[in-house]
């Protein structure tokens, strides 16, 4: 019974990510610009909110934030698909992504770290 308070704040938080990667997808003409945008944002909110929930997080927000919003606004499957489609480009689209995702934590991390005060 306790893992119901859980569900749904992953639940509404994935409503919410997912609705704002649709947006994006929507923004951008090409598909792989609208997936590369989304999981490059989720990555650096992510590396953020590890960051702010570790120090000043609540059960609800955390839930709700990282597997909920960040988990329903980046995206697997799409990229997956993108990389192995027959339109090419695919093993470029994968290194740029990899290459932007992990400069992206590499960065926001440290610097969250600087900003987000500890937990007195």
């Amino acid at each position: 019974m306790a893992r119901w308070p859980a569900l749904l704040w992953v639940a509404l938080g994935g409503i919410a990510g997912s609705l704002i990667r649709w947006a994006l997808s929507a923004a951008f003409s090409h598909a792989r610009a609208g997936t590369l945008a989304a999981n490059l944002i989720g990555v650096g909110l992510a590396g953020f909110l590890l960051v702010l929930m570790e120090r000043h997080g609540n059960f609800a927000l955390r839930h709700f934030l990282l597997p909920g919003f960040c988990g329903g606004l980046t995206t697997f499957s799409a990229f997956a698909f993108q990389t192995v489609e027959s339109s090419g480009g695919g093993f470029g689209y994968l290194i740029q992504t990899l290459f932007f995702s992990l400069l992206i934590v590499a960065i926001v991390i440290p610097i969250s770290r600087r900003v987000v005060p500890e937990r007195k």
